[in-house]
C-alpha cells in the first residue's frame, strides 16, 4: 500500500522526465493548435489587412499552444512555439506587403522547426 502511494505521488515527476506528456494535460490540443497555425501561415497574405488579421489569429493560436505545452511539462517545445508566436506578433505591425510576406515566410520556417521538435523529441 505504501509503495503504491509513493509511486502515485512520483508519477507526475517520472512522466515529466520520461519525455512523455503528463496524464492530465491537453497535449493533443497543443498539437492541433500548432498544426492549425501551420496551415494558417502557409500562404502569403493577399493584402495588408488580411495579413494583419491572420497575424493576430496566428499569435493567439501559438500563444495558446505555448500555454498548453507548458501545462504538460514540455518547456523546450513551449519555448520553440513561443519563438514562432513572437514572429507572429510582429506581423500586424508591418506597413509593407513585401515585408509582411517575408515575415510569413520566417514564421512558416519557425513553425516547421517547432513541429519537427515535437515529432522528434515529443514532450521536452
Amino acid at each position: 500500500m505504501r509503495r503504491a502511494l509513493i509511486l502515485a505521488a512520483l508519477a507526475p515527476l517520472l512522466l515529466a522526465q520520461s519525455g512523455l506528456p503528463r496524464a492530465q494535460c491537453d497535449y493533443g490540443a497543443g498539437r492541433e493548435a500548432l498544426r492549425e497555425a501551420e496551415r494558417m501561415a502557409r500562404a502569403a497574405p493577399a493584402d495588408l489587412l488580411e495579413g494583419r488579421e491572420r497575424g493576430e489569429l496566428l499569435t493567439a493560436r501559438l500563444r495558446a499552444a505555448v500555454t498548453l505545452f507548458l501545462g504538460c511539462g514540455c518547456p523546450m517545445l513551449a519555448e520553440s512555439v513561443a519563438e514562432a508566436a513572437g514572429l507572429a506578433a510582429q506581423l500586424p505591425a508591418e506597413a509593407e506587403l513585401a515585408r509582411m510576406a517575408r515575415g510569413y515566410e520566417a514564421l512558416r520556417w519557425r513553425i516547421a522547426l517547432a513541429r519537427e521538435r515535437m515529432e522528434r523529441q515529443a514532450c521536452r
